[in-house]
């Protein structure tokens, strides 16, 4: 990737390893949109508007409350808790 200048590296580089987060979410499955579904993270009020994939394994359901792991800049859905 092309950069402008040395401080959008340096965003890129803290975007891509930023743990401040950490490296695990969980959500409440609260809609499916096309075959994917709708997260409501814990702390947030606001459904995310990204659809997040998730392993062959588990199969969303609204109502499933799920964890999540870092995989670059986005999460990946492991499964449900229960």
């Amino acid at each position: 990737m092309m950069f402008e200048n040395a401080d959008q590296r340096a965003q890129e580089m803290h975007d891509a390893f930023d743990t401040a987060q950490g490296s695990y979410r969980m959500a409440k499955v609260t809609a499916m949109k096309g075959g994917r579904p709708v997260l409501l993270f814990n702390g947030e009020n606001t459904a995310s508007q990204k659809l997040y994939k998730y392993l062959q394994s588990y199969q969303p359901a609204v109502g499933d409350t799920v964890i999540l792991a870092k995989a670059g800049r986005t999460y990946v859905i492991l499964g449900k808790v229960v």
